[in-house]
């Protein structure tokens, strides 16, 4: 951002900024709650037969990140190309990208499990980013309707495919594997690759949020921006309830009459993540454009602690794996049994004490390092943490 930059625009940026700080700390909630709640990975806590309201709801809560973050950087990729050329945000995208995955199967890897897991590697969701990135490298040769358009079909139509089914073992399983099953893909009986997060919806969203950018373009007016995203946004949300609804497509798992209305709206909500559907999309990213459309041009303390938070997600999200898992494990007992080595001991109301002291850690060395990272432009790899 450069001095002569309207202040207009960096009001449009901050909003972008905070969506994607409120994300990275909600997401942070799923994470304590895997190391320190004394049922974590012991039973499903979106189960409706064992999950009670509140674990049900700390769960589900956090189901906003991983879509809402991919299709946010496809956001940021558009305006980034806005001041590069096509080759610069091709090469950008794709070496963030594979930077990224390395990031997934090494340092995050480490502070995940304090392994590096060589034996059966674990895809997660900065994998799904990165390769994602890759993914929009090569399609943003392709003219912008054409990308918008490959993203709202992957997104709305991947569905038709979930009862595709393919002989295990074989090469078109496991590539169908890395798209959209999530499972555990085996090469030989020592080795074998986790895939915790299919990539095809993914690869939609991106596109998608790659062509939502052109929103937030110097050439949009800001009133028209806010009506586009009110429209888009309440139509998502609509559209969602709508097919919900009527139980018929858009989610692999129909939603059920429960014993108690409360349950029943619990099992409304309880959309498939793994490989994210089309309902779990709309139900996720409605409210979030819904979010970009009420906080633009908005400045106060709330706001000022997300975009804090939202400039640098990377070095966040790095420090917070590490910082859980070294309190856990001197808070914690071992358990082999557990993916972490641990097992926790904490109820549910302890955890989001827990959350909301180190978020509250995080939150200087965030805000030291996003002043580092904007004063030390020549520094081209601080944009890759």
């Amino acid at each position: 951002m450069t001095a002569t930059t309207p202040f207009r625009m960096k009001l449009r940026i901050q909003s972008i900024d905070a969506l994607r700080g409120l994300v990275m700390i909600v997401m942070a909630l799923d994470h304590i709650r895997d190391f320190f709640h004394f049922d974590a990975f012991k039973h499903n806590p979106l189960d409706l037969l064992y999950s009670p309201v509140d674990l049900f709801l700390t769960r589900w809560i956090t189901h906003f990140c991983a879509p809402t973050f991919i299709f946010l950087t496809g956001i940021s990729a558009y305006l980034y190309g806005l001041k590069h050329t096509k080759n610069e945000l091709s090469k950008f995208l794709l070496t963030r990208g594979l930077w990224l995955i390395f990031l997934e199967l090494t340092i995050i890897a480490f502070g995940w499990f304090f392994s590096l897991n060589i034996h059966a590697p674990i895809l997660m969701v900065i994998w799904a980013i990165g390769i994602s990135m890759v993914f929009l490298s090569l399609m943003i040769r392709l003219p912008y309707a054409a990308i918008l358009i490959t993203g709202l079909l992957i997104v709305f139509l991947h569905n038709l495919a979930d009862g595709l089914q393919f002989t295990k073992g074989s090469l078109i399983n496991n590539i169908w594997m890395v798209f959209h099953v999530q499972g555990y893909m085996p090469f030989n009986e020592h080795y074998g690759l986790y895939i915790f997060y299919p990539i095809l919806p993914y690869l939609g969203l991106i596109c998608v949020g790659y062509a939502f950018g052109k929103l937030f373009s110097p050439e949009t007016e800001a009133q028209k921006r806010k009506n586009i995203l009110l429209l888009i946004g309440s139509l998502s949300i609509i559209l969602f309830i709508v097919l919900r609804y009527i139980n018929l497509y858009g989610d692999p798992h129909p939603w059920e009459h429960q014993i108690a209305p409360r349950y029943t709206v619990l099992s409304f909500i309880n959309c498939n993540k793994y490989p994210v559907s089309l309902l779990f999309a709309l139900m996720t990213l409605g409210p979030a454009i819904m979010f970009l459309y009420f906080f633009e041009g908005v400045q106060n303390w709330f706001t000022n602690i997300m975009v804090t938070i939202g400039k640098v997600p990377m070095f966040y999200y790095i420090i917070h794996i590490y910082l859980i898992h070294i309190l856990a494990f001197i808070f914690d007992k071992p358990n082999g049994s557990n993916p972490m080595g641990l097992v926790g001991t904490f109820h549910l109301w302890t955890v989001y004490l827990i959350w909301f002291g180190i978020v509250a850690a995080l939150y200087l060395p965030c805000k030291w390092y996003g002043k580092y990272k904007a004063a030390h432009p020549e520094k081209w790899w601080l944009s890759y943490l």
